[in-house]
């Protein structure tokens, strides 16, 4: 398998973070559009808020903890911010390839890291290679 092996290293997101915030920014208005009561509402909009922390961790950037991926064969590298060496990894039961996107759900020392990766986030040639790795491994 070592035709699907790369080394990705994506720049900032700042379009899909953008993105996000305006996705979880509706959803969080939604309970109060719909008139649900006020705490119910309060509720589902924390949960919106809370969900756009944790799907902003995935976006890659400065603030991601997960910083670069490479795969060689059957193994999965990462390094992760701060970490000046490579760290073994595996993919999780969460990771997804789309058409336009990959969800990338890893599992580093104990840990869970992970990407959401657009299809401009990486080369071509690299996001096609982890779309089949994806598929072949999940």
């Amino acid at each position: 398998m070592t035709s699907f092996a790369f080394v990705i290293e994506p720049g900032s997101q700042p379009r899909l973070a953008a993105w996000l915030l305006f996705l979880h920014g509706a959803v969080a208005l939604c309970p109060w559009l719909a008139r649900c009561p006020a705490p119910l509402a309060a509720a589902l909009t924390m949960i919106a808020m809370v969900g756009f922390g944790l799907n902003l961790a995935r976006v890659p950037g400065r603030h991601c903890r997960l910083q670069a991926m490479a795969m060689d064969g059957i193994r999965c590298r990462v390094r992760l911010l701060g970490a000046a060496n490579w760290q073994p990894a595996s993919l999780g039961a969460g990771t997804r390839a789309y058409r336009d996107c990959v969800l990338l759900d890893l599992r580093v020392a104990g840990r869970r890291a992970g990407w959401l990766l657009p299809r401009g986030a990486v080369s071509a040639d690299s996001f096609r290679r982890l779309k089949a790795r994806v598929r072949l491994s999940c």
